[in-house]
């Protein structure tokens, strides 16, 4: 995220003792059950639990029956055999950045199996590959990769886990340069739902390779371990900064849909509109003066920037300056929870001008404080992989609209009603018909087709086929047939 909220220190106790007070499990068959997990086993009876269960979305909340945190493999399956054996919910939590809270089940009394201790990062430099374990998050993975001179692309919060991440698509700073997280999977572990470690990769157990990169954030079963594809570190990055006048918010967007499509893949950037403000974060690959000429032609059509930098850094550093957060946090992430709702939409030829003004209407009435991004697509992430289910491939950029921070449960609803009820007509006249499924909405309709489009009836007859019972499930996971 991109600003930092406080707790709300009145509303969080008082959520936490509510939904604890809602658990209702045999709590000694369960424990019984997870008896030989090697890793720690959190009830809800523990004084640390409602801590545990805090992450980074506090506006929707649900309280698991137990908290896993595994070590390795065989905890994983312990965990789902215990499960189908006690008919209970089971989910995999790997960062604790799902929108609507879906690594806690999507609702109460599920067994959550944290991930978190699973975070081997093994790198081997000479096929440039590195085997990534399922619980580490994206700033520890850029510390550990940088310092051995290598990279993957994916996002910007360093507190996100890469299981979900990655199973979602995964876009970030270097997304047109070497395409979305989930392009650079090379092979996977997972755990079933007979509890069966299955290898996963392109030869072997190819169509769970074709469901779980784009479609495999928990619906298919408990991924453990990623063996990715990672890429040389430039010498030099060059981050880039640019603050706009407001006024000229038309110029600067006719500049992104004119330009923006024939940038250099070297380039990612990301435009912030909100109420009053107006402004342009951007990486290029390589050393200022390279830098400077890449973006020649757009600054030249675009509006004259108020104040613009560009910044010379290792590609670490350049981590640090999109993360914001504290520079000490990027290497040892920790979540800062606040209340938020966000909206997605993808665009293929460009916004309207319409379509900027009636943005800009929305901003500034909404009743909380809100935002919307807008992140250029294209490059290698806009070329398509049969092999992959993710299909937001024809993108010119993808906008996240989120509200934030608002003081009451009554601002709140009406908060969200609002980005409701405008991304629904929002998306009705000025954008594509899809929506990026790693900014999940349970509010948004048709999600099946908006998120997974052709692929959802494969996707389908994949899951009916490893896991007939739907033992993964979520208020949005994959179904094992159709409605």
């Amino acid at each position: 995220m991109k600003l930092i909220k406080q707790l709300n220190i009145i509303l969080l106790p008082l959520w936490c003792i509510l939904l604890i007070s809602l658990v209702n499990v045999n709590a000694s068959a369960l424990s019984s059950c997870l008896a030989s997990i090697k890793g720690q086993t959190v009830y809800p009876n523990n004084k640390t639990f409602p801590s545990l269960i805090i992450d980074e979305n506090i506006y929707v909340n649900y309280t698991p029956s137990v908290l896993v945190y595994a070590v390795n493999n065989q905890d994983v399956q312990t965990s789902v055999n215990c499960a189908v054996k006690l008919k209970m919910g089971i989910s995999a939590r790997s960062g604790g950045h799902s929108y609507e809270k879906y690594d806690l089940g999507g609702r109460n009394n599920v067994m959550v199996v944290d991930l978190t201790n699973i975070n081997d990062i093994i790198i081997d430099s000479k096929s440039q590959t590195a085997k990534i374990g399922a619980g580490n998050r994206l700033g520890v993975i850029y510390n550990k990769l940088s310092q051995a001179g290598f990279l993957i692309p994916a996002g910007t919060c360093p507190s996100v886990g890469i299981g979900g991440h990655a199973l979602g698509g995964g876009y970030g700073f270097t997304g047109r340069k070497y395409g979305f997280a989930s392009d650079n999977i090379i092979s996977m572990e997972m755990v079933d739902a007979n509890g069966k470690l299955l290898k996963i990769d392109n030869a072997t157990n190819s169509d769970l390779f074709f469901a779980l990169r784009g479609a495999g954030g928990g619906s298919y079963g408990i991924v453990t371990s990623f063996v990715f594809h990672i890429h040389p570190t430039p010498p030099q990055v060059t981050s880039m900064k640019f603050q706009f006048n407001p006024n000229q918010v038309q110029q600067l967007f006719k500049a992104y849909n004119d330009v923006g499509p024939s940038l250099d893949n070297n380039i990612v950037l990301s435009i912030s509109l909100s109420k009053g403000g107006l402004s342009i974060d951007g990486l290029y690959l390589g050393p200022s003066a390279n830098a400077k000429n890449a973006m020649k032609q757009f600054l030249s059509e675009a509006p004259k920037p108020t104040s613009s930098k560009f910044i010379p850094q290792s590609f670490f550093d350049s981590v640090k300056t999109f993360a914001y957060v504290p520079p000490n946090e990027v290497a040892n992430p920790k979540h800062n929870p606040y209340f938020f709702k966000a909206k997605s939409f993808l665009v293929n030829k460009g916004l309207t001008s319409q379509a900027i003004n009636t943005m800009i209407d929305f901003l500034n009435n909404v009743s909380c404080d809100t935002y919307a991004l807008f992140d250029l697509f294209g490059g290698t992430a806009n070329i398509n992989d049969v092999t992959s289910s993710l299909i937001h491939r024809d993108v010119l950029y993808g906008i996240q609209l989120l509200g934030q921070d608002w003081n009451s449960k009554t601002q709140g609803d009406k908060c969200i009603k609002q980005l409701n009820d405008f991304g629904k007509e929002f998306q009705s006249k000025f954008t594509s018909y899809f929506s990026y499924q790693n900014y999940i909405d349970r509010d948004l309709d048709d999600w099946q087709t908006r998120y997974y489009g052709q692929n959802f009836k494969r996707l389908i007859e994949i899951k009916a086929k490893y896991d007939p019972n739907n033992l993964f499930n979520f208020p949005q996971s994959i179904p094992v047939k159709t409605f």
